[in-house]
């Protein structure tokens, strides 16, 4: 009996201060709650913009039928670099600058340009990052914005999101997109 508890008590040596070097601490852009508006409004108001073809607002409708009634609440968006004209098209068509979304912002905005690339998560918590793994949970109204200046400063490397409860692939690779179900953008 006292061979199984010296061999439990080595592994947890041996295999504990691994996996605590192997998770990386998480650098917090800024984080917040918001409530997105109807996705029929959001789309009224890009229309309304005039920037976007219709092409590819209809591929945006697609994907929310698609998608099922959660995409527009649910989002992972990719900011490259730092940019006024890159945020002021990433809030409008992501819905975060239409009339009806309402943001509150829980931690201030921290990240300077040195910081990019970003990620932002609507809809999600950012638990854990290990490697070129970031594990979220689903938070309705939830938003993490995240450097991933540490984790993948060039979008090159195959950085996955999943789900931590159940580890579920909701991104294969965040450079590239996510499952249907969630509303990805790249900036």
């Amino acid at each position: 009996m006292w061979c199984v508890f010296a061999a439990i008590v080595a592994f947890a040596f041996n295999f504990c201060p691994l996996a605590a070097i192997a998770q990386q601490g998480i650098n917090f852009c800024a984080t917040g709650t918001m409530t997105m508006g109807p996705f029929d409004e959001h789309i009224a108001e890009i229309r309304k913009a005039n920037r976007y073809e219709k092409a590819d607002i209809d591929e945006l409708i697609a994907e929310q039928k698609a998608g099922g009634p959660d995409f527009f609440s649910t989002q992972v968006v990719i900011k490259e670099e730092q940019s006024g004209s890159g945020d002021f098209d990433l809030h409008l068509f992501q819905g975060f600058s239409d009339p009806q979304a309402k943001y509150n912002v829980t931690m201030e905005w921290r990240c300077k340009s040195a910081d990019y690339p970003v990620a932002y998560f609507v809809g999600f918590k950012v638990r854990q990052i290990t490697g070129q793994t970031i594990l979220v949970s689903r938070e309705k109204g939830t938003v993490n914005i995240i450097s991933l200046k540490t984790i993948d400063p060039g979008l090159d490397k195959p950085t996955s999101v999943k789900d931590a409860d159940n580890h579920a692939v909701l991104c294969a690779d965040i450079a590239t997109g996510c499952i249907k179900t969630i509303f990805y953008g790249r900036y």
